[in-house]
Formats: C-alpha cells, sequence, structure tokens
C-alpha cells in the first residue's frame, strides 16, 4: 500500500506542494471556521441553558414595585450590556434579544393598525 501511494505522491506533489501552494491557507482557514461554527459554542450554549432554567427572561418578569427592584433590574441589565460588550454573547443571549424585538415589533404593528382603524372611524363620520 505504501508503494501505490508513494507513486502517486512522486507524481502529484508538485500540484499540491508548489503550484495550489497557497490553496492550503484557505483550506485551513475553512477548517478553522467550520470547526468554530460547529463546535465552538456548544459549551457556551450548555452553559447559558443552565443560566436560562433560573433566571425568568426580562419580558415577563413582573414591573418592579420598589426603587430596590428597579435598581437590581438596572443593575441586573447593565451586567448584561457589559457582558455582551466583553464579547461573551451566546446562543441564549442572542435568541432571548430577538424575542425582545419580535414583542416590540408586534406592538408597533398593533399601534399603526389602531391609528389606521381611527382613521377610518374620523372619515366615516366625516361623510
Amino acid at each position: 500500500m505504501a508503494g501505490a501511494f508513494a507513486g502517486w505522491w512522486a507524481k502529484m506533489s508538485p500540484y499540491y506542494t508548489k503550484a495550489y501552494q497557497e490553496m492550503w491557507v484557505g483550506v485551513g482557514v475553512m477548517t478553522f471556521l467550520y470547526y468554530k461554527v460547529s463546535y465552538g459554542g456548544k459549551k457556551a450554549a450548555v452553559d447559558s441553558s443552565a443560566h436560562a432554567a433560573k433566571s425568568a427572561p426580562s419580558h415577563t418578569a413582573k414591573p418592579a414595585t420598589s426603587a430596590a427592584a428597579a435598581a437590581a433590574a438596572a443593575a441586573a441589565a447593565t451586567a448584561t450590556s457589559l457582558a455582551v460588550a466583553a464579547g461573551d454573547v451566546t446562543m441564549s443571549d442572542i435568541l432571548q434579544r430577538q424575542h425582545k424585538n419580535l414583542v416590540l415589533e408586534e406592538r408597533k404593528l398593533y399601534l399603526e393598525i389602531e391609528k389606521l382603524e381611527l382613521e377610518k372611524a374620523k372619515l366615516k363620520s366625516m361623510k
């Protein structure tokens, strides 16, 4: 078997070592990126899922009733923004932000619908 490989390598080595030399840098970079995308966040995702189970998402939390609760909520938001600024973004963080953005978009659409219904009622009353 080694003789077959040696014969093949003797014929093909100029193509893989000289002609396509630049290609190997790209192969290495793509391999690294594939690894990071596929396996790089597994530990962080497991850690954040345990954290997410302990704490409720902020959009479902009850409104703060005291100044101390409001201060604690502000501190938690600041800590979250500092963690994001430091680059510790997990999939859970991304999904929570997407959910918040969707909730905000939904509210905007409901307000737009109300506005259009008021204009419609106003136009009907003018007739």
